[in-house]
């Protein structure tokens, strides 16, 4: 899940300098075609069992939730809004996804994830706080998007659990990009009839290359394996460590200054994360969601 989130702390830095080039959604929809080839002719599983009635929708939900609306929304937030503005509001996934669990009743409240996840939540703050928002609107728009895009995201952790602990990880993630391929085509059609395509120069053909290996294919199959071992609301707090990531990769790479507010916040995020992750008492697992066999 750390590693996760290094990879999509990377996709803030990367895609923003393919999103120079490239239309957010034209982008977007070459991203999530070409990882759809990738997982389904090249690590997509060979001759598994037939998908349970039911599954196929299922997979269907999970991918707009989690590819389409998920990668609409990102790319063009990133596009109106600063790369660490960005990575600030994704950490809103964990609040969302832990509300979720808890609503359905497949998670407890516990005072571990309840104050772990605060704890987090307070660090994301400070980094708001100490970096600010740039005010225009343009922005507010891009923060917006974010933010959806986080609601998305936090759904499909919640919703998608059950099926990931059923089935391989890999089919799940190869069928969901196939299906949101053949979604978004209409969505995507006109901004790539009109993309400057001969304009487009070679560093942005690489960064969309960078963001499709790494924090596509590589994160989307990581995360999902995830989901098999831990509670989604865990799995969502690893949210919490890509501001930390991308303050100091933003400072590698644009030259960006850290500051005193983000090292701590960063160890309040951390802090969070690992008071968060801990394991509930199985009693108490048992009694929260009754007949689950994890």
């Amino acid at each position: 899940m750390a590693s996760v989130a290094v990879l999509f702390s990377l996709n803030y830095i990367i895609s923003k300098f393919g999103l120079h080039s490239f239309n957010p959604l034209t982008f977007a929809y070459l991203r999530v075609l070409t990882s759809a080839v990738i997982l389904n002719f090249v690590v997509h599983e060979r001759n598994a069992a037939p998908l349970a009635p039911g599954d196929r929708w299922r997979l269907a939900g999970f991918a707009i939730l989690a590819v389409v609306i998920n990668q609409c929304l990102f790319l063009a937030g990133l596009a109106f809004t600063s790369a660490h503005v960005a990575a600030i509001l994704i950490t809103t996934v964990p609040v969302f996804t832990l509300g979720a669990a808890i609503i359905i009743g497949r998670e407890r409240a516990t005072a571990a994830k309840i104050g772990g996840i605060a704890l987090a939540a307070a660090g994301a703050i400070v980094v708001v706080g100490g970096e600010g928002f740039s005010g225009t609107i343009r922005s507010l728009i891009g923060d917006l998007f974010i933010v959806g895009n986080s609601l998305a995201y936090a759904l499909y952790l919640v919703a998608s659990k059950p099926t990931m602990a059923r089935l391989s990880a890999r089919r799940v993630i190869a069928r969901m990009f196939a299906v949101a391929s053949v979604v978004m085509l209409p969505i995507s059609a006109w901004p790539m009839m009109h993309e400057q395509w001969s304009a487009i120069p070679g560093r942005a053909w690489i960064a969309l290359g960078l963001v499709i290996a790494g924090p596509t294919v590589a994160a989307y199959l990581m995360n999902a394996w995830a989901l098999k071992h831990a509670d989604s609301s865990v799995v969502a707090a690893y949210t919490y460590l890509q501001p930390v990531f991308t303050v100091f990769l933003a400072a590698i790479f644009l030259h960006e200054q850290i500051r005193s507010v983000a090292i701590l916040a960063a160890v309040m995020i951390f802090a969070g994360v690992y008071i968060s992750g801990r394991p509930s008492p199985a009693a108490a697992t048992e009694a929260a969601v009754p007949g689950n066999p994890d």
